[in-house]
């Protein structure tokens, strides 16, 4: 009998043989929307580019979005408007890594997801990651500037923040699952897949030197107190706002419209928000907002000995009323 001719089955991988990760790695700039990202960003690349001025424009096509659908499209090949959300996610993997092998040198990208699985895949894995500074932003505060931002009312953002499932759907952009505000944050800090710096915003507005000072080590950046002043002054709210009206930030924002709109702490305090439009932003975040210094006003978040304590006192005070069946020791019947 003739033996069998077997041929390879066309594009069949060794299911053992490990891959070959790309050298380049990404380093993330990470936050809820309108938590300070883009002034992060614009320090950075001027830090970074050794620049005196900002240039905005320049920094978008430095510092890339990790939710870009042009991006997306051109290094995998493939129309964003013919997948399904979970689609994107199961090949977030491979796209982010495309990104890297592109890459000769390190990517700075800027994302706003949380740290989850989606579509079978984790959104962030260390494959293709160096490290992330997490900025965190009073979660109050944020519902003003996105109300603003997004020309929708408060409580609608309010309602938005407080949803574990909610995703930014967006022009020009693949699906971001960002979750609620709690869940985002917490995410980043629960789930250890990369080293993490957390940076307040309220700190950056209070001392921006010696929090970008801090920036700079943690990404290993050679210090140069020159360039580093000089990245200050290029960055403050004020020269952000004149370079956006000078050349444009974002194609939906206008002159009428800014993306940098005020970047003032405690909002939230001078009228922005209403009784009930604190309270509702507390009882969705107070748990969270406490872990990172944030004092509510309306809600009382008990410690964790507290919560044990509690615990342990409803279960004293239940079992006083429990009911007690015993075996009795005559018989019983019916007469």
């Amino acid at each position: 009998m003739a033996e069998e001719k077997k041929t390879p089955v066309a594009g069949a991988k060794n299911p053992f043989a490990k891959e070959k990760l790309p050298d380049a790695r990404i380093t993330w700039i990470q936050s809820y929307p309108r938590s300070g990202n883009a002034w992060v960003r614009a320090f950075l690349y001027t830090y970074m580019a050794e620049k005196d001025t900002i240039d905005l424009q320049a920094m978008g096509r430095a510092f890339s979005h990790d939710s870009s659908a042009f991006i997306f499209e051109r290094l995998m090949r493939e129309e964003v408007s013919k997948l399904k959300p979970a689609d994107i996610g199961e090949k977030r993997t491979e796209f982010l890594l495309r990104a890297c092998r592109s890459s000769k040198n390190d990517l700075v990208m800027r994302s706003h997801l949380l740290q989850t699985d989606w579509g079978g895949q984790p959104t962030f894995l260390p494959h293709f990651s160096r490290a992330a500074i997490v900025i965190v932003r009073d979660p109050r505060d944020i519902a003003i500037s996105t109300a603003a931002d997004m020309e929708i009312p408060v409580d609608a953002v309010i309602a938005n923040m407080a949803q574990p499932q909610f995703a930014l759907l967006s022009k020009g952009t693949t699906p971001q699952p960002i979750g609620s505000w709690t869940r985002n944050v917490l995410s980043w800090l629960s789930r250890p897949s990369m080293p993490r710096l957390f940076v307040r915003y309220e700190d950056l507005i209070e001392n921006p030197r010696k929090e970008f000072m801090r920036i700079i080590a943690f990404m290993n950046l050679r210090l140069d107190f020159g360039q580093l002043d000089k990245a200050l002054e290029a960055t403050t709210f004020e020269k952000l706002a004149k370079a956006e009206k000078e050349d444009g930030f974002g194609g939906a924002h206008s002159a009428e419209k800014p993306f940098f709109r005020s970047g003032q702490v405690g909002q939230w305090r001078d009228g922005g928000l209403s009784l009930g439009q604190i309270q509702s932003v507390e009882q969705a975040c107070a748990q969270a907002m406490v872990v990172f210094g944030y004092e509510p006003e309306t809600v009382r978040v008990l410690s964790a000995d507290e919560a044990e304590a509690a615990h342990l006192a409803q279960e004293a005070e239940g079992a006083k009323d429990e009911v007690v069946i015993e075996d009795g020791d005559g018989e019983t019947g019916e007469a």
